[in-house]
């Protein structure tokens, strides 16, 4: 599994391209924005950022939207962060992880607090403005049982788990579907990030170089 601390991203260069960020209503006016709490809490006056993304990521999730059954929307929990908050929330999972773990190292520490919030050091995707984090909503929108929580972080949450109902795994393939056949790239171990045009896309797309960087 790719994680978004390993070395192998560090080194892939940046050329950003100047895509300017955009609201998404902006752009994708079906989509449903329900920041979540977590960025609420910690984002301060710049928590409504995460209604920002870059304009093609935007154009792209908008071409998701309409991939959707009938009804049925996309949810942005969030999409661009500061490096400031991401710093906050990196650091809040590590010392929760210590706490709950004391025999862990500070390498087993860093390993497992990057399956859950990117490190602020290596560009984190959220911080370009090409990654969000998403689901899908119903026609009574309402949340499609995706297994978990967003923001929950277990076994569970890996996209492709093996330990949730066969109705989440058929939630869960409605939303690989149609924001891979858009050209997002998902981290493996939350079933709701997505993104495009960072390090972590450039890596999984084997491309020479990603085209944004953080902001």
């Amino acid at each position: 599994m790719l994680l978004i601390a390993d070395k192998k991203l560090i080194t892939i260069p940046i050329k950003d391209n100047g895509e300017k960020l955009v609201h998404i209503k902006d752009v994708c006016p079906k989509i449903v924005i329900r920041l979540g709490y977590y960025i609420k809490n910690n984002g301060g006056k710049s928590y409504l950022q995460a209604c920002f993304v870059r304009k093609e990521v935007a154009e792209r999730l908008g071409m998701a939207q309409d991939m959707l059954p009938k009804g049925f929307k996309i949810m942005l929990r969030c999409g661009h962060r500061p490096l400031f908050l991401q710093k906050k929330l990196y650091v809040g999972m590590y010392n929760q992880l210590k706490r709950k773990n004391p025999n862990w190292n500070e390498t087993k520490l860093a390993e497992e607090t990057s399956k859950c919030v990117a490190p602020p050091d290596i560009v984190p995707p959220h911080s370009t403005g090409g990654a969000v984090d998403i689901s899908i909503l119903n026609t009574k929108n309402r949340q499609l049982d995706m297994g978990t929580r967003l923001g929950e972080f277990n076994e569970r949450t890996y996209t492709h788990s093996e330990k949730i109902s066969s109705l989440a795994k058929k939630n869960r393939k409605l939303l690989i579907k149609v924001m891979t056949e858009t050209g997002f790239v998902n981290y493996p171990t939350e079933w709701w990030h997505w993104s495009y045009g960072d390090r972590y896309w450039a890596a999984v797309k084997k491309k020479k170089f990603s085209i944004y960087k953080g902001r």
